[in-house]
């Protein structure tokens, strides 16, 4: 076991200065921190990666950053990859107690801000967060197919940044469609 290990650790290049790396020493580190990285983001909370709150877009770029120096050389590999764990538990940590105490929450990723309630545009909210009413008609038209503002229930900055838009009106017709021959019921919304 020792062996492999201090095998690994050659290959690895981890005990050089980066500046004397090789190339198959990089290239060798560049597939290992994939694969650590890998494991890491599997194992991590599954919004880590996704379109989420200011708290996991820092989290994504410190360990980009971090990461990357450590495939350059510039950066000691195992200390690194320990230093990458422990920012991924950190932001765990941070999430169960987001999870478990909402004012935890809002303090460290924020709250959805209303800009339109009953077709009423919140204009002191859209000139606090610089959304200009072309922005807004942009969102409406793309995520509530709506063409204005008095046709929108409720549209919110979301703590991720994307505006959520709700359509006025009833809920949506729904119509079932059979079809014959062993195919299955089609659901439509209109």
């Amino acid at each position: 076991m020792n062996q492999l290990a201090t095998a690994l650790d050659r290959a690895l290049g981890s005990s050089v200065p980066g500046n004397t790396l090789t190339l198959g020493q990089m290239v060798l580190r560049a597939v290992f921190v994939f694969l650590v990285w890998l494991v890491i983001v599997r194992l991590a909370d599954k919004r880590l990666l996704g379109k989420y709150s200011a708290f996991d877009v820092v989290l994504a770029v410190m360990l980009g950053a971090v990461l990357g120096r450590t495939i350059n050389g510039s950066a000691p590999l195992w200390e690194t990859l320990a230093a990458t764990a422990v920012l991924v538990a950190l932001h765990w940590t941070i999430s169960f107690l987001a999870f478990r105490w909402h004012a935890f929450g809002h303090l460290v990723k924020g709250s959805p801000i209303p800009l339109i309630a009953n077709g009423e545009i919140n204009a002191r909210e859209m000139r606090k967060n610089f959304i200009t009413s072309h922005d807004l008609e942009e969102m409406l038209r793309l995520n509530g197919r709506i063409d204005e503002p008095s046709q929108t229930r409720l549209a919110m900055l979301e703590r991720n940044g994307q505006i959520s838009v709700l359509p006025r009106g009833g809920n949506p017709r729904v119509v079932d469609i059979q079809v014959r021959g062993g195919v299955q019921t089609v659901r439509l919304e209109l």
